[in-house]
């Protein structure tokens, strides 16, 4: 399976809680563009850090979280127990035999890159026909006029931090390969003590261009929306 986390698993939340992402920020943002008791289906869950924070704002809410890394799935169930129900699935060929109100992907499947006049898709998923599987999946399993929310962030680039007094992080990435609709990029994280590596992963990401990145979307059945009020999200809606 492509980009699993499974080699980084063990130091993955020391990375992400180490000032990477603000949990707390992005579900208050998110719940801000959700009304309450509404059914969430999270796409790349992960750890669960998301979605930790999300049913504390929202307790409400139904939660359900899709991941195809099982040891990531497992620390997710950890963390959040019988608060929301975890699926291994790929959100390309999951059927999960019901539907919901709003799909989240913070990065784990899509995310949205600002490149300051114009966006780009970037996606864990090879190829243009799977991403827009993908999307039509997401499509189905949600209610009519049900949203999509998408992460935006800045885009990636060479990296590193000193998590702990022992553990540094470093990411570095590499283009591959640049087309007029697309361009793929080798993103590379390293877990160093003391010069040595602990753990390593490499992932290939896909950048889908503005104009192929609106195609995806609007073949996929979804309308854009707007930015959410913090600026985390991009909003789309089905049709």
């Amino acid at each position: 399976m492509l980009n699993q986390y499974t080699e980084i698993t063990e130091y993955y939340d020391l990375w992400v809680m180490s000032g990477y992402y603000d949990y707390q920020k992005m579900a208050r943002d998110a719940c801000s563009v959700v009304s309450n008791g509404r059914q969430i289906l999270e796409l790349g869950i992960g750890t669960g850090l998301l979605a930790e924070k999300y049913i504390e704002i929202e307790p409400n809410c139904e939660f359900t979280g899709i991941d195809f890394t099982p040891s990531m799935i497992k620390v997710a169930q950890k963390r959040l127990g019988n608060h929301v129900q975890l699926i291994e699935a790929d959100v390309v060929t999951m059927d999960l035999s019901a539907t919901f109100d709003v799909a989240i992907s913070n990065g784990g499947v899509w995310i949205v890159f600002d490149l300051g006049e114009q966006w780009e898709l970037g996606t864990h998923i090879p190829g243009i026909e799977n991403n827009l599987q993908g999307l039509k999946n997401v499509a189905c399993h949600l209610r009519e006029g049900g949203l999509f929310l998408l992460n935006l962030q800045k885009p990636h680039q060479d990296y590193e931090k000193v998590l702990n007094e022992e553990i540094v992080y470093s990411q570095l990435i590499e283009e591959l390969e640049d087309t007029k609709d697309y361009h793929i990029l080798k993103k590379s994280y390293f877990f160093k003590k003391n010069g040595e590596i602990l753990a390593q992963e490499q992932l290939t990401l896909t950048f889908f261009k503005s104009d192929t990145y609106q195609q995806l979307f609007n073949e996929a059945g979804f309308d854009y929306q707007g930015i959410s009020n913090d600026r985390c999200f991009v909003i789309y809606k089905k049709r």
